[in-house]
């Protein structure tokens, strides 16, 4: 026969570790979920930094070609087509991935990859030869 009083303590026991297993739960996800999505202001060493720095997108250029300083990598990146030249503007001025350039050029990831490697090697190609 169950008594109120050990029907009590089963409750509160049972409410107890339900609160406890809960609080670990939130703190998983909520843990998961920062190291997911680090906010920049999270960082009190930068915060000062980042206080005082103000990010314009209009001074980026969205060209590589606006940002190569040396002359011999300029002349060798005129030599590339003008999608081996988009595709390297967007892989690395705007930090886009492959899967991403494909959706806005309309072709495949791997013709992307494809096309992104043999221009890296045409550059690398043409600046080593360039030094010799």
């Amino acid at each position: 026969m169950i008594t109120n009083d050990s029907l009590n303590r089963r409750f509160i026991t049972y409410m107890a570790n339900l609160i406890y297993y809960n609080s670990i739960n939130y703190d998983k996800k909520r843990r998961l979920k920062d190291n997911r999505f680090p906010l920049t202001l999270d960082n009190d060493e930068n915060l000062e930094s980042v206080l005082l720095s103000v990010y314009d997108s209009e001074s980026d250029p969205a060209n590589l070609e606006d940002h190569i300083t040396d002359l011999s990598l300029y002349e060798a990146y005129e030599t590339l087509s003008t999608q081996q030249q988009n595709i390297l503007s967007f892989a690395y001025v705007q930090n886009l991935n492959d899967k991403e350039i494909a959706r806005i050029m309309g072709v495949s990831q791997q013709n992307i990859s494809k096309h992104r490697l043999k221009a890296l090697s045409k550059l690398r190609k043409l600046i080593t030869e360039g030094e010799d």
